[in-house]
Parts: C-alpha cells; structure tokens; sequence
C-alpha cells in the first residue's frame, strides 16, 4: 500500500514541476480551451479555441469607513481584472468610409458587437464574477497581446455588487470561464458621389 502512495505523491509532484508551477513567472496563469456555449436555440461560436488567462491582483486603500481616523487603514487585495491572450486575430467590424466624387464608400452595420466574458466560478460552477468588454469597444483583438477584462459584478454575502474592486482575492475560486464571441456585421459599398 505504502509504494502506491509513494508513486501518487511523485506524480503530483512531477505534475506540479512539469507545468511550472512555482517554477517560473506564469505560475499563476491558467490554461483554457474554449468552449462553445449554447444560447437558446444559436451556438456561439468562437472565434478562438485556446487562450492563457490571468488575473490581476491590486491593493486597494480600505479606511475601515473613518476617513477621519487613518490610524485603522488598512489594504484590501482584490482581483481587478484578468487578462487573456491567444494565438488567433478577432476582428472588429471595420469603420465606416464615406464615399468621395470619384472613390467609393463602405457603409458597415454592425449586428452583434462580439464580447469576451471572464467568469469567476464557484465549487458548485456558479457565477461568483463578472467581467466583459466588446470586441467594437476594444477594436479587435490582435493575436498574443493581452487584453484586460476588468471584473465589475460580484455576488457577496449581501447580493449583486457592481463595483471595479468587489473581488476579494480570499474569495474561493474554483474555476475560470472565458467566453469569445465575434462580432458579427454587413458591409455595403456604396457608390462615388461624383457625376
């Protein structure tokens, strides 16, 4: 019996080691694959399939609510945001040309601006946290930069808190959610204005 625990203690380890776990820089990053996700009767679908994910950690100043008594400050350290990167370009509908005497125009209707979502999740898989931008309001992503989701919504022990600092870092995450969706428009070309 001893030897199998041995040889499970090994492989934790060598698991632990082998993935860089407080062996390197990105200890605190995770490794996501991209799941579509089924919305009503659509499936999304993504426009990426792999992305590395962290989170930012920030201290925030707490003045215990007595501004006036800075003797019991203290820091509180919450998760702002996290960040992905991935090895795919997601593009954002183009900007709109208006047409000259003699060059012609691009009309662009934009239809879905794409989000990318960055859940924090529970032991029970349940939403603790939120955070999106819009792939229009982001202009795109190109592949290998980091783009920053800021964590925005939170469920605390007194409900639904929509604040940029709501995420204590004590708080159990058990799992991280990522989810793409492009942008989705129409292009139109529109004619010279000249005879």
């Amino acid at each position: 019996m001893q030897p199998i625990i041995l040889l499970g203690v090994a492989v934790a380890a060598v698991a632990l080691v082998g993935t860089g776990f407080l062996n390197s820089d990105s200890w605190n990053q995770f490794e996501l694959w991209v799941q579509q996700l089924g919305w009503g009767e659509n499936m999304l679908m993504s426009p990426i399939s792999h992305a590395f994910v962290d989170l930012e950690v920030k201290k925030i100043l707490n003045d215990n609510d007595t501004p006036q008594n800075p003797a019991d400050d203290y820091f509180d350290n919450v998760i702002q945001s996290c960040s992905f990167h991935a090895d795919k370009d997601i593009e954002a509908p183009p900007a709109p040309v208006a047409a000259g005497p003699t060059t012609p125009g691009l009309a662009v209707t934009v239809i879905n601006e794409g989000v990318i979502i960055c859940k924090m999740l529970n032991d029970q898989q349940q939403a603790i946290a939120e955070g999106k931008v819009s792939i229009v309001d982001i202009e795109g992503y190109t592949s290998s930069e980091k783009e920053y989701v800021p964590i925005v919504q939170c469920i605390t022990e007194t409900g639904l808190v929509e604040d940029a600092n709501c995420l204590d870092v004590q708080t159990p995450i058990h799992y991280v959610k990522l989810v793409v969706e492009n942008a989705l428009w129409e292009e139109e070309v529109l004619p010279p204005t000249g005879p």
